[in-house]
């Protein structure tokens, strides 16, 4: 796998609130041992920096575009686990990527390595709409405040 740019839940949201208003894409790939930690920051820095809560929707649960679309509707910022491999998976975000980005919102994609390598080499519209591909890591409380 390619080494992308390492960033954490604070950062990231840090740059979203900057381009709010935006549509963006981001691919976010971290481990699994760490998946439930970055979730846990992620939702955290959202709700301190931009004011809202943030639910992470699982693709697993929602292979129809509708079903991301209209998941929370409302939502300027929607974040979904790309939690399994599926052969719909390529369709979903490949062939439907125009439909994400005219929501106007900005889209968080978490998965495992493993995971978005298979996407980004199956997917070639998904991986040119994206925004950025980044390796997202827990944020390290002992490092004083200075993210």
């Amino acid at each position: 796998m390619i080494d992308f740019s390492t960033t954490t839940a604070f950062r990231l949201v840090r740059r979203l609130v900057m381009g709010r208003g935006t549509t963006a894409m981001y691919l976010l790939i971290c481990d699994e041992g760490t998946q439930l930690a970055v979730e846990a920051d992620l939702q955290a820095e959202v709700e301190v920096q931009m004011a809202s809560p943030l639910q992470i929707g699982r693709v697993s649960e929602r292979l129809d575009v509708d079903d991301i679309l209209l998941a929370h509707d409302t939502a300027s910022l929607r974040a979904l686990r790309i939690d399994r491999w599926s052969p719909e998976l390529v369709p979903l975000l490949d062939t439907h990527v125009i439909r994400l980005e005219r929501t106007g919102a900005q889209f968080l994609f978490l998965t495992t390595p493993a995971i978005a390598e298979q996407l980004l080499m199956e997917a070639p519209n998904f991986r040119n709409r994206l925004t950025d591909i980044l390796r997202i890591v827990p944020d390290d409380p002992s490092s004083g405040g200075t993210r």
